[in-house]
């Protein structure tokens, strides 16, 4: 099963840590509605650093996911982030694509880290330019991934007896989710803007940089939204379950005050600096990654940070993470693309869930005519 950069199926899966999530959405843009909503509780261990780890286990909840909401059979479409996918880009002479493809698998052990016999490659073209010597180039966004690994994926959706639609990569549909469409009409600046997303999910995190609806920088972060209950369970001597409900309700000092009548005061402060410590780690990460991508030539400056994944559901963390990195941060909405919700989940518990919902969006959504 080869890489995918565009989306062949409107059935999402998006297969985290904690849990899976199915979203299907039907109709054309503009007027997108929601027709199903599913997530399904994954015992930990099953998925690690954004990789499967036992695909007989995985496929066996998978089957049974895909058994109680209807859709076995179905072909759905998925997303990989993990440290074995590797996304640059690269410049190359104009040149068709056929000739493009030859000229990329040729050369494309300069560019990755993995033995090209080991790989699966895609490649998109991005943009034109125009070279020092005023010869026309063009911007390719190449990805790499272990085969190894994407037969994990495959083999586990297959067992649970479903149909691989596709691949795609996570950074890729953050981006179709959460970057707003450059309007025909706009201003050209508009198309220049650059926005980077942090996507803190509950295997890894995805760090993404944008310029317009163009992906130029992505890297995976070993940092999970588990990593601030973790921070809770251990102190307070709760369950795991019961510190993920605790991080989003006292969360990080800030604007938003804690829920009253939890905890007693101190064992709040203590709370608060625990969470704290976390948040640093992932602020430090996501820093030396911004300072890595603005120092490549020709890097336009971040000037925003949109933040998903379940660790948008910290309280306070948008606020801490402006602070610490001196730039605009506000939580991802990728539901703004649905224009009905014709599923069986209330609207309330959507918008609860919506940032975490970035992923299974972008993979969802109709391809543009």
């Amino acid at each position: 099963m080869a890489l995918s950069l565009s989306r062949a199926g409107r059935l999402a899966l998006d297969i985290g840590g904690s849990s899976i999530l199915a979203l299907q959405i039907a109709g054309a843009s503009g007027k997108l509605k929601l027709r199903g909503c599913y997530e399904w509780p994954l015992s930990e261990g099953l998925v690690v650093d954004g990789e499967i780890v036992d695909v007989d286990l995985f496929a066996r909840e998978l089957k049974a996911f895909a058994g109680q909401y209807g859709f076995r059979g179905r072909p759905v479409h998925l997303a990989v982030g993990n440290q074995k996918v590797i996304v640059r880009n690269i410049d190359m002479p104009v040149m068709t694509e056929e000739e493009l493809r030859g000229a990329i698998e040729f050369q494309a052990q300069d560019y990755i880290p993995i033995p090209v016999e080991e790989a699966v490659l895609d490649f998109q073209i991005i943009g034109k330019n125009m070279g020092a010597d005023g010869v026309s180039r063009q911007e390719v966004l190449l990805v790499a991934a272990q085969r190894a690994m994407i037969g994990m994926f495959t083999t586990a959706v297959k067992q649970a007896g479903l149909k691989v639609a596709g691949i795609d990569i996570s950074s890729m549909a953050l981006v179709r989710a959460l970057i707003p469409p450059v309007s025909f009409f706009a201003d050209v600046s508009e198309g220049s803007v650059c926005r980077a997303i942090a996507d803190i999910s509950s295997s890894v995190s995805t760090l993404v940089v944008a310029v317009g609806e163009v992906l130029k920088f992505t890297r995976i972060i070993n940092f999970s939204s588990d990593r601030f209950a973790r921070a809770l369970s251990g102190q307070l001597d709760v369950p795991f379950e019961d510190a993920q409900g605790l991080a989003q309700r006292v969360g990080l000092p800030g604007p938003i005050p804690a829920e009253e009548g939890l905890y007693a005061e101190e064992v709040l402060a203590d709370a608060r600096q625990r969470l704290l410590e976390a948040a640093s780690e992932l602020s430090d990460e996501i820093r030396r990654s911004l300072h890595y991508y603005q120092s490549q030539p020709s890097a336009v400056p971040a000037t925003e940070l949109i933040l998903s994944g379940r660790g948008a559901l910290v309280r306070n963390l948008d606020a801490h993470l402006s602070e610490t990195l001196n730039i605009p941060v506000s939580i991802g909405n990728p539901l703004t693309h649905v224009a009905e919700n014709a599923s069986k989940t209330p609207d309330a518990t959507l918008a609860l869930m919506a940032p975490y919902l970035s992923v299974a969006v972008g993979l969802a959504l109709p391809e543009e005519d």
